[in-house]
């Protein structure tokens, strides 16, 4: 059996870092080695992650300065030693045999990545929301042209938020050689993953809830700007490499809309007069030239 190297990045947690922790150590699938990178915690988490290198030899734990869930990944990855890469948020925590199940898909379709989906546990009402069971179920290898046709699918068993978070999904490691996690910012997910994806050739897909991603109201998607949670660079990014090596960006033009949207809102709201007006510019561009392609059509 190939190594699964899992890289947790870990910031004062120690309410619910066990949670983790112990879903991986009993996974089915054994040959892992979990690497614990604690970003600075200010609370136990250090010593809980202590705890578990004394008691298992599998797990590997760095302490560093804290510099963001970004700079926790990428130091992860360095530590890596094993063939195939699995990414856990440490208050989330996994089904037993979830690194299995994507293991198998994964090589029995000579995939380079495998993903699945996962459900929401709501700490305000301990709830799980759940939009998956067994009559939901299939299986499906992507291209990376038809992976990217999922990115905005939000009204189908949220396909967009599986497409962009790192985790839930098993990757050769090997995908990662040249990424890097930006470190200066909130949010990172949607600056990053859709690169790793162009690097690979098939995406093995399942539907099925294997993850269960808990909810805080002190989650990062919670407590920051719109404009952190759907960065207007990361598709101006897609936009400029998709084109380039010609994929459809018709989805990616109506995305940058949006955010150009958002940007505006959010610039207005904090009284930023040069981004609003960059923003209004730029919509006032857009607006003139489908303006002047629309009296053409006619």
């Amino acid at each position: 059996m190939a190594k699964v190297s899992v890289i947790v990045p870990v910031y004062n947690d120690e309410q619910y870092l066990a949670d983790c922790v112990d879903s991986i150590l009993r996974q089915s699938y054994q040959d892992i080695e979990l690497i614990l990178v604690d970003d600075g915690s200010t609370d136990d988490s250090p010593q809980i992650c202590e705890n578990y290198r004394e008691r298992d030899a599998r797990v590997r734990v760095l302490h560093k300065a804290n510099g963001g869930v970004g700079s926790s990944r990428n130091a992860g990855l360095a530590m890596a030693t094993g063939d195939y890469i699995l990414f856990v948020d440490n208050d989330d925590w996994l089904v037993d045999d979830h690194i299995e199940q994507l293991y198998r898909h994964l090589t029995e379709n000579d995939a380079d990545i495998a993903a699945a989906n996962y459900t929401e546990f709501r700490m305000a009402d301990q709830n799980y929301r759940i939009w998956l069971n067994d009559s939901d179920y299939y299986e499906k290898n992507y291209s990376i042209q038809e992976w990217f046709q999922q990115q905005y699918r939000s009204d189908y068993y949220n396909m967009s938020q599986v497409f962009t978070v790192p985790w839930c999904k098993l990757y050769k490691r090997s995908l990662f050689k040249h990424i890097a996690y930006p470190t200066d910012k909130p949010v990172e997910d949607d600056l990053t993953s859709w690169k790793v994806y162009l690097l690979a050739n098939k995406v093995a897909y399942f539907n099925a809830s294997i993850y269960v991603h808990r909810i805080l109201a002190s989650s990062v998607t919670a407590r920051e700007k719109q404009t952190a949670v759907f960065p207007i660079e990361a598709v101006a990014d897609r936009l400029a490499l998709l084109t380039q090596i010609g994929f459809d960006t018709s989805n990616e033009i109506k995305a940058y809309r949006q955010r150009l949207s958002i940007c505006r809102n959010e610039a207005l709201k904090d009284g930023d007069y040069v981004k609003y007006q960059d923003a209004m510019q730029k919509t006032a561009i857009l607006q003139h030239y489908q303006q002047i392609k629309t009296e053409t059509e006619n």
